[in-house]
């Protein structure tokens, strides 16, 4: 749901049948919400529930966020509906999310319950997957209406799941009941209860991430009037119930909205001379909260985890300069590191027809790498409002941020092929002079038995030692943003230092 998915959405910027197909019915219930990030007016919830047959007994519940905010200078709209398909008695029967960029709609999911699965599919049946599913998962209006149901008394805790469609999966969330408390309202002080939701961890392949909670302020009914989540790294997002007229003035999302771009950024205790020429740079890296904090950043030819202790250690990186062959016997990449998917769409044939322009007659792959590298570079226009989608709309646009650009650099080698992923993490900037590390993505191609980065938003022939990598995917089987997920653990909670810089050659 909308209000639970606060941790999706800060992954999502630092990335059908059941559900839309069917018309609209008669409106039965209907909330707005002002939404606030960091006492800024940045935006509004819109929740409705329509009867979908005249005795009402099937139902569909959506939600919609539509969120104003800027990101490096840029003005950035979105607006995100999901919804639920619901029995009279609550059970879920179909799912489904649209996510839109201005008024381009960039991802479409559907989903229908067929007893112990959720049979979703991406963009009209592009992609299809099938999901385990729990016959107690609550949809949009189940959380609505959840302690309008039980008599709460402080010291009551109990769990329940959901469907989370920006990850496409499920989550249980641990609900703990605390004392009543003041909160100020539109209409004044109230005295509400207090209703904390702490969603379980989720694992991916490598890395585990504990999601953040929220906190519910519930009426003597049950009623939310507010809620209220951190966006680690991006501030406190809050939901108050109020009239249709001061939700929507709420959108406006005035001058001093916070740019989430440079609030993320991490501060550097020193600048870096010359850091695209520098052999490795030591870091020292702190994950507040975190006690295996070692384990958040990759570990590879690029970069080493030294001294870890606790939420602690050091992270020397070593950028492999060049295609040199590694000594010994290398395990040669999958299949899923050429094949097309839902992102990084290689068999699309406006990329296949910009490989071929981009590489010319190149035949060694790591030349050919360089050359896509130096395309992307010059083809692409930055643009940070740009939304995140498949190589193949980013070979159309020709315009986006480092997302963009990483996809389009990963496709385009593999339409010509040559292996390739994205790396996630963070790169060395300098803003009015303060030196930071920003949240990044590039790609990286498979040459001569090693995984070399290449980032075409730089144009410099690899990456360097500014570069500094949190994981890697293929994006192979997955329409979903899952592969941002490890970025969550870290987000908000970094603090780096340089330690040592091994200067280079020139």
């Amino acid at each position: 749901m909308v209000r639970q998915s606060g941790w999706a959405l800060a992954a999502l910027l630092v990335v059908g049948q059941a559900g839309g197909a069917a018309e609209a019915g008669r409106l039965i219930e209907e909330v707005w919400e002002s939404a606030h990030l960091d006492g800024a007016r940045v935006g509004f919830v819109h929740t409705t529930v329509q009867a979908l047959d005249a005795g009402g007994s099937r139902l569909r519940a959506t939600a919609t966020l539509e969120l104003n905010l800027r990101r490096r200078g840029s003005a950035l709209r979105l607006r995100r509906e999901f919804g639920t398909d619901e029995s009279a008695d609550g059970k879920v029967l179909g799912v489904f999310l649209r996510q839109y960029h201005d008024r381009d709609r960039q991802l479409a999911l559907a989903g229908v319950v067929e007893g112990p699965i959720l049979h979703v599919k991406v963009d009209g049946g592009r992609i299809e997957r099938r999901l385990r599913w729990s016959e107690d998962a609550l949809g949009v209006r189940g959380l609505e209406h959840l302690f309008e149901k039980r008599k709460l008394s402080p010291g009551d805790s109990f769990t329940f799941r959901r469907y989370e469609p920006t990850f496409n999966t499920m989550v249980t969330v641990r609900v703990a009941v605390k004392d009543r408390e003041p909160v100020l309202l539109p209409a004044g002080r109230k005295d509400l209860l207090r209703v904390e939701l702490t969603p379980e961890k989720l694992v991916v392949p490598g890395h585990s991430v504990q999601p953040p909670g929220a906190v519910w302020w519930l009426d003597s009914a049950g009623v939310p009037l507010r809620r209220q989540t951190d966006l680690d790294g991006l501030g406190t997002l809050t939901l108050t119930r109020t009239s249709k007229e001061l939700a929507q003035a709420a959108g406006t999302a005035p001058a001093r909205t916070t740019d989430i771009g440079l609030t993320t950024l991490v501060p550097l205790n020193r600048a870096i001379p010359q850091v695209h020429s520098a052999r490795s740079i030591l870091y020292r890296v702190r994950v507040r909260g975190d006690n295996d904090a070692g384990s958040a950043f990759s570990r590879d030819s690029h970069q080493e985890v030294r001294n870890a202790r606790g939420d602690t250690f050091e992270l020397l990186v070593h950028p492999v300069r060049g295609a040199q062959p590694e000594r010994g016997e290398a395990e040669k990449p999958g299949a899923e590191y050429l094949a097309s998917c839902y992102y990084l769409d290689s068999d699309d044939a406006r990329v296949r027809s910009l490989a071929r322009r981009a590489v010319g007659e190149e035949t060694d792959r790591w030349r050919k790498a360089l050359r896509i590298e130096r395309w992307v570079k010059g083809a692409m226009r930055v643009d940070n409002a740009a939304p995140t989608v498949p190589a193949g709309q980013v070979a159309r646009l020709l315009r986006g941020d480092c997302r963009g650009y990483a996809f389009l650099t990963a496709a385009l080698c593999r339409a010509e092929g040559v292996p390739s992923r994205t790396a996630i993490g963070l790169v060395y900037v300098e803003r009015g002079g303060r030196p930071s590390l920003g949240f990044h993505m590039w790609a990286e191609v498979w040459i001569a038995g090693r995984w070399l980065g290449i980032d075409a938003t730089q144009g410099r022939g690899g990456v360097d030692a500014g570069h500094v990598k949190i994981t890697d995917h293929s994006w192979h089987d997955t329409p979903s943003l899952t592969p941002l997920l490890p970025v969550t653990r870290v987000l908000g909670k970094l603090a780096i230092e340089v330690v040592r810089v091994e200067p280079g050659l020139n």
